[in-house]
């Protein structure tokens, strides 16, 4: 289960970094986009209302959808890939400042 306070930790985490960090699913088009904010994205990776993406809060949906990617970036270059939520929040004390 994702908590709301893990959730804060990883949004602090990609502000404090400057990294952003892209959850992908399977069995929907939508993903979200963790940087300065939570924000969801479509289909074709653009930034789109929450409530047209998902029904649900972020942690509910990380909850509810199955994960199939997560990419952490610098940039546009992918500087680390998870499977899941837990391996993302172990990596989080290990994850370096993006200087771009």
């Amino acid at each position: 289960m994702v908590s709301l306070k893990e959730l804060e930790q990883v949004v602090s985490s990609a502000r404090k970094l400057n990294l952003k960090i892209i959850i992908r699913f399977r069995k929907t088009r939508n993903s979200i986009l963790i940087d300065k904010e939570i924000k969801a994205l479509d289909e074709y990776g653009k930034v789109t209302s929450w409530s047209r993406a998902f029904s649900i809060p972020p942690n509910q949906a990380i909850d509810t959808y199955t994960i199939s990617s997560i990419e952490v970036l610098c940039g546009d270059e992918v500087i680390a890939a998870f499977n899941r939520w837990s391996d993302l929040l172990r990596s989080l004390n290990t994850l370096q400042r993006c200087e771009t």
